[in-house]
């Protein structure tokens, strides 16, 4: 049986989870995916590992595709989606509605879960937004880092540690029931990132991941990203 390898960020995993039962059924081929932060996955593709169909951000693809490593043309954007707060589930909530309010509720959470800002797009991103704030130092002794929101979110629902509050992509969010989503981070501090996917240029099976690439651009795929969270690109 043959595989179809991708290598994708974090954010689009529920998105390739989806999809690939839907795949497998009509291609009789196995998905072998693997995700991760857009760092962190873009090095798995310089590094040889098998890849027939690659989701990252627009930029990264291009880059690949300028040295070799996407198919030239092929890279597309799929959606935009921007970042959210969270609490485990059953938690109260707390307000996170203004700039403001959002200060006051990470300055008095007793741990904040975000992904790295080193090697992810939210995790990054967020830093910035605490920094904007003016609020990342006095955070610091308070703040936990891990390699993507998927894995930082699955700790925090688990965990379950009184006052603690999670941020990530809105897409990392949506898949995990331990998790209460309660609003998207506010005003000038949000920034929504866009994803999208290219056909690998050293793809062991060229056809398979043309055929999920082209799963992904139909009305059926779209209809997925939506439901993931994502604002889909016209």
């Amino acid at each position: 049986m043959a595989t179809l390898d991708i290598i994708s960020a974090g954010a689009m995993q529920a998105v390739v989870t989806t999809l690939a039962p839907v795949f497998e059924k009509a291609s009789g081929a196995t998905v072998a995916a693997t995700f991760g932060a857009v760092g962190q996955q873009k090095a798995r593709v310089l590094a040889g590992e098998p890849a027939d169909v690659i989701l990252l951000t627009p930029e990264m693809l291009d880059d690949l595709a300028a040295t070799g490593w996407a198919v030239p043309g092929s890279p597309r954007t799929l959606g935009k989606v921007g970042m959210g707060v969270v609490v485990p589930k059953g938690h109260p909530p707390v307000d996170v509605s203004t700039p403001d309010a959002l200060r006051a509720t990470m300055l008095a959470a007793t741990l904040v879960v975000y992904p790295d800002p080193q090697i992810a797009s939210a995790g990054r991103n967020f830093d910035n937004a605490l920094t904007s704030l003016g609020i990342r130092d006095a955070l610091a002794d308070r703040i936990r880092h891990f390699p993507n929101g998927n894995v930082s979110m699955t700790w925090l629902g688990e965990q379950r540690i009184p006052g603690s509050i999670g941020v990530t992509q809105v897409s990392e969010i949506k898949p995990i029931p331990t998790i209460h989503l309660l609003a998207e981070i506010p005003g000038e501090l949000q920034v929504v990132t866009a994803y999208g996917v290219a056909r690998a240029a050293k793809s062991a099976q060229p056809a398979l991941g043309q055929a999920f690439f082209d799963l992904l651009l139909s009305a059926r795929g779209r209809a997925v990203i939506v439901d993931a969270g994502f604002t889909p690109v016209d």
